[in-house]
């Protein structure tokens, strides 16, 4: 999906774990990295960046303490994590 134009990373993973079931998939954006620097990670809030190698790392952690449905983890935290950003 990422050889198209226009299509990141994030895109691809929404496409990937909404669309094709993909439960590992984690798109991270923003929120989902704040929610990794203050529970998974506090190392993570020093990076400038969401660089390639931080989206990455990220979505490892939710694999790694959500697993087998780290997608839909994600999910519910980056709803919740709404809520306190209105």
């Amino acid at each position: 999906l990422v050889a198209l134009p226009g299509v990141g990373a994030k895109v691809a993973d929404c496409v990937a774990l909404f669309s094709l079931d993909q439960l590992d998939a984690i798109p991270v954006d923003v929120h989902v990295w704040n929610i990794a620097c203050r529970d998974m990670d506090a190392s993570l809030s020093s990076a400038r960046s969401l660089t390639p190698r931080i989206y990455q790392h990220v979505g490892d952690l939710f694999r790694a303490r959500f697993q087998p449905h780290a997608g839909w983890a994600h999910s519910v935290l980056f709803t919740a994590e709404l809520a306190d950003f209105a």
